[in-house]
């Protein structure tokens, strides 16, 4: 017995080495044929001798089985299109998909440099796509499949010096999320996996470093039993076969013999504001916040008017909807504003000025101060000519806000490069491309405040979204991150997820927005209203001295709710003294992790 694992085929990606190649191994013994893809890159990404994948090849089939290498890159659409044909040049079929490839360029936000940051993106996130995308076509027409990707706790929790890691890593959990609605209706699973194991990578970590991890519980001391990288096999295994059933849309903490299941994000706590216009006051946060969703005291003393006078923000996609709404706020509460916006349409051509032109134009009849930038977010370059603008024209910058956004929402299975890349590139690069060089500006001067923005797509997973989800989640991983790596300077980074109408918002079709009806709970009808000015005062005060002590926080934000959101937690688990194996899995999984475990998107005729 082996779950209808024998004849099936396999793709597994960084399978030459750790993981990935416990994996290929352990499916391979229980009759998977198995493409083993390995670039055999050092972890400085130069290549080496034999190929590890061959090796690994060669172990297979030394023990019976049947297997075959392929170096293609993973960090390319064409090479992940390579991959998956190489399953069906060679086997005839495709049945499974497991993304281990990894690698780490670990450096503090403030140092990090864009090759550090893309191609550790390329890998991880862009690889995961690359590869499922292609064979989601495939498992949609035969009706089944396997999808187990590689999140980490890097992402869910947020580990110092792996924006770009912890990034990536929390975006393949917000993709996977996605896929699993996308697909799930055709009889596709798709789970991700948090693993704990002494790898190559992880050897490469400093020693101060896992130290402090160690202290944590997220890796194990000297003097502990090492967390074997073949231990996370077995479990992928099962997942990978028939025994897992409906397990579809979950995440698990996988290390020793210790298996998790990793519970949503919920809402903790949440605050409502019932007086008409239900638009908070600044002075209203400062009294609930604190105590009514963060256990802090609330805000004591006397607050000016304008309590972010001579402070300085730059606010990209501030031209429309809820960055408009937050350089406005910010203005008229004395910080003097970028307003960041390109002003290209839903599709992204063309570039209109006016958007801009027009907020500054509002703040400066008000009395404000303000300036346009038409840089872009999606390149490194435009970013740092944003950041630029503020020193230019008011001589620093104390608070940022990546409000800046597209859609391009498609079912993965259809889902163009050109369509994942335009959203990755405003929403994901186009955060690091502000925040990377705003967070050297303010180590510098001890002091700054970063709002980014995730959402519940990325949190949750909407169908068709999957690029969308995917970013979002990422953003929220490294706003954890980037919170651990600039707290000793004074500086804090929080993330919103809003909930607003918008000109983004009014481009999704009705048969979308019903399709996602009940994949997060709205308050009840008539409670309140969704203007985008409603998300601007928690953005406001988040960006308040008031709010020095609040960093690494999600925020839900939608008309006159302020919800505090909680990162994945560890919900039920089993445990075994030595390495599981997959029939012991099977006979224990049903009545212990999976005990009432939602299928977010069972099978269904169509």
């Amino acid at each position: 017995m082996n779950g209808g694992l024998d004849g099936k085929v396999a793709i597994v990606t960084g399978a030459g080495r750790g993981i990935g190649r416990g994996i290929a191994l352990e499916l391979a013994a229980n009759g998977t044929r198995v493409v083993v893809n390995d670039a055999g890159l050092t972890l400085a990404g130069e290549s080496e001798g034999m190929s590890p994948a061959a090796e690994v090849v060669s172990a297979i089939e030394a023990a019976g089985g049947q297997a075959v290498s392929v170096t293609e890159s993973v960090s390319t659409f064409e090479g992940g299109q390579r991959i998956v044909q190489a399953a069906l040049d060679t086997f005839g079929q495709l049945d499974i998909v497991v993304t281990a490839a990894g690698i780490l360029r670990d450096r503090m936000i403030y140092n990090m440099t864009e090759e550090e940051w893309d191609a550790v993106y390329e890998v991880h996130l862009k690889g995961t796509f690359n590869v499922v995308r292609h064979a989601a076509p495939l498992f949609r027409k035969q009706r089944g499949g396997r999808i187990v990707t590689f999140t980490s706790e890097s992402g869910l929790v947020g580990f110092p010096g792996q924006a770009n890691y912890g990034a990536a890593k929390s975006g393949v959990h917000g993709f996977t999320k996605v896929i699993a609605k996308d697909l799930g209706k055709y009889g596709v699973t798709a789970n991700s996996i948090a693993p704990r194991a002494e790898t190559r990578m992880v050897d490469s970590i400093p020693e101060a470093t896992r130290e402090k991890l160690a202290a944590n519980g997220l890796f194990p001391a000297k003097d502990e039993a090492s967390w074997e990288p073949e231990d996370i096999a077995p479990f992928v295994a099962f997942l990978a076969s028939d025994y897992s059933g409906p397990v579809n849309g979950q995440t698990f903490l996988v290390y020793g013999g210790n298996i998790v299941h990793m519970t949503l994000p919920r809402r903790v706590k949440t605050i409502y504001n019932a007086s008409p216009p239900a638009t908070w006051e600044l002075d209203q946060l400062d009294q609930l916040v604190g105590p009514n969703l963060l256990g802090h005291s609330s805000v004591q003393g006397q607050i000016g008017d304008k309590r972010l006078e001579g402070k300085v923000a730059v606010v990209t996609g501030a031209g429309r909807g809820i960055g408009r709404g937050v350089a406005k706020l910010l203005a008229s509460q004395g910080a003097s504003v970028v307003v960041a916006d390109v002003g290209v349409s839903l599709d992204g051509e063309g570039e209109d000025l006016t958007p801009a032109a027009q907020v500054v134009e509002e703040i400066s009849e008000l009395g404000g101060r303000a300036v346009a930038s038409y840089h872009s977010v999606a390149t490194m370059e435009g970013g740092a000519n944003i950041v630029q603008t503020a020193i230019k024209e008011f001589g620093r910058l104390d608070i940022v806000v990546t409000a800046a956004g597209i859609l391009r929402d498609r079912m993965l299975f259809n889902m163009s490069e050109q369509e994942w890349d335009d959203v990755m590139d405003v929403h994901l690069k186009g955060t690091f491309s502000v925040v990377q060089p705003a967070s050297r500006i303010f180590k510098e001067q001890g002091s700054g405040r970063i709002v980014t923005f995730s959402s519940v797509s990325g949190l949750y997973g909407y169908g068709g979204q999957a690029n969308y989800g995917a970013a979002k989640d990422a953003i929220a991983g490294m706003t954890r991150v980037v919170a651990k790596d600039l707290a000793k300077y004074g500086v804090t980074a929080n993330a919103i997820s809003p909930g607003a109408q918008t000109r983004m918002t009014d481009s999704i079709p009705d048969s979308t927005r019903d399709m996602r009806k009940g994949d997060f709970f709205p308050p009840p009808e008539g409670t309140l209203t969704t203007e985008p000015e409603q998300v601007a005062p928690m953005i406001a005060w988040l960006s308040s001295d008031q709010a020095s002590d609040v960093t690494g926080k999600i925020f839900h934000c939608v008309g006159n709710r302020v919800s505090l959101m909680n990162s994945p937690e560890h919900g039920r688990s089993i445990h075994k003294a030595g390495r599981w194996t997959i029939e012991e899995l099977a006979g224990v999984f049903p009545e212990t992790i999976g005990m009432d475990m939602l299928n977010p998107a069972p099978p269904q005729d169509v």
